[in-house]
Parts: structure tokens; C-alpha cells; sequence
């Protein structure tokens, strides 16, 4: 079906914008982080959005393909700033913007991880598959590769196991952000970033000390 056609069939919307897709990701995303997938129908994302329901078929044919663009939209930048670190490790030791690459995404999108663990773990949603393969696998071969070309360059002790390495860098930070929920209570939004930066910086010593070459 050629662009000609396609637009043919697009559905009448007196009001729509310019940007009624990327409005829809917007809504969709907001939408998905905060309710489990099931408790989200594309008649609530239209409704909020405040477009056509069948702009959400037109643009993505379904709740799962709206679903599975919402992480697009999520990584895309991430993934970018990904290649360029990899780039920049055979001359210099980026394991600290590694570590705050990942900080200011999971700032951005506090909820992310939690959505995440819905899904692998609870099987909340229809993508597992697509966040197994297509995001933690990557990020877990980046890592293993970004590791093995700053232990190549010998910013890494030779004897780690890159591998373990990895593992090691996922639980330090992940889990200052299954800390966010509870640190929200009481405190401002400013005061848990100030919390998390630092427990982050701290976890970035306790890397870097553990990965120092004697």
C-alpha cells in the first residue's frame, strides 16, 4: 500500500494537529507508566489525547503496536547517546556518563523500570518478547562490549569478568529507583533527585574503586 493510498484511509479529524501522533505517544506513555496494560483501552488514550480513535489504528494498528512505540519513543535518545559513549571508550574512560546517561533517563521516566518489571516479571502487557529482545538484550550486549573495549584500553582490572561486570553495573543502577516510590513519600520531588544523584555518584566510586586497575 503506497503513502497515496494509506492516506486515503485515514480517519476525518476537524481538530488534529500537526503533532497528533507524537500526542498520542505522549498520552500513551503517561497512561501506561501510572495503570497496569489491560486498564488502558485506545478509546481512554483517544479521549485524552483529543483526537479520533482511529488515528491509534491508522498510525500504530493497535494497543500492542501503540504500546510497543511508547518504548521506541523512550529509547531512541537513549540508544543514540549509547553509540556515542561507545565511540568516545577507546580514548577515554566513560563508565561515569555511562552511569549518569541511565540516571537522567530513569529521572525523565521515573516509572520506567517498575513498567518494565510489570512486564518481565508479572507478564503485565503483550511485549515481554519486545523488551527482552529488543531492550535488555541490546543494553546487556552494549555493556558487555563497552566493558570489554574500557578493560582492552586498560581502564578495567584484566581479571574482572566482563560478563559479572555487567550484572554488577544493572544492580547499581537499578535500584536507587525502586527506591523512588518510597522516597517521594514525605519528600519533594527535588529532595528524592538529590537523594538518587547521590546515591548514584556514590554507586559510581564504588564501581570505578571496584574496577581500578592495581
Amino acid at each position: 500500500m503506497n503513502a497515496l493510498t494509506k492516506s486515503r484511509g485515514r480517519p476525518k479529524q476537524e481538530t488534529e494537529l500537526p503533532s497528533s501522533q507524537q500526542v498520542i505517544l505522549d498520552v500513551a506513555r503517561r497512561l501506561f507508566m501510572k495503570h497496569s496494560y489491560n486498564k488502558v483501552t485506545t478509546r481512554r488514550i483517544a479521549e485524552e489525547a483529543g483526537i479520533d480513535v482511529a488515528l491509534i489504528g491508522y498510525y500504530f494498528e493497535n494497543k500492542a503496536g501503540l504500546y510497543k512505540a511508547v518504548f521506541d519513543d523512550i529509547y531512541a535518545p537513549f540508544f543514540e547517546k549509547l553509540d556515542q559513549l561507545k565511540k568516545a571508550s577507546s580514548d577515554r574512560n566513560t563508565i561515569e556518563e555511562l552511569f549518569m546517561t541511565i540516571f537522567y533517563l530513569d529521572i525523565e521516566h521515573p516509572e520506567l523500570l517498575g513498567i518494565i518489571y510489570k512486564t518481565l516479571v508479572l507478564n503485565d502487557g503483550p511485549r515481554r518478547s519486545y523488551i527482552d529482545e529488543s531492550i535488555l538484550s541490546y543494553t546487556d550486549a552494549f555493556h558487555i562490549k563497552i566493558f570489554t573495549t574500557l578493560q582492552e584500553k586498560g581502564f578495567i582490572d584484566p581479571s574482572l569478568d566482563v560478563s559479572l561486570l555487567k550484572d554488577s553495573f544493572n544492580a547499581l543502577v537499578m535500584m536507587p529507583f525502586f527506591f523512588y516510590p518510597l522516597k517521594r513519600e514525605g519528600q519533594s520531588e527535588q529532595e528524592t533527585i538529590g537523594y538518587l544523584e547521590s546515591l548514584y555518584r556514590q554507586n559510581i566510586r564504588l564501581f570505578l574503586y571496584g574496577c581500578a586497575v592495581d
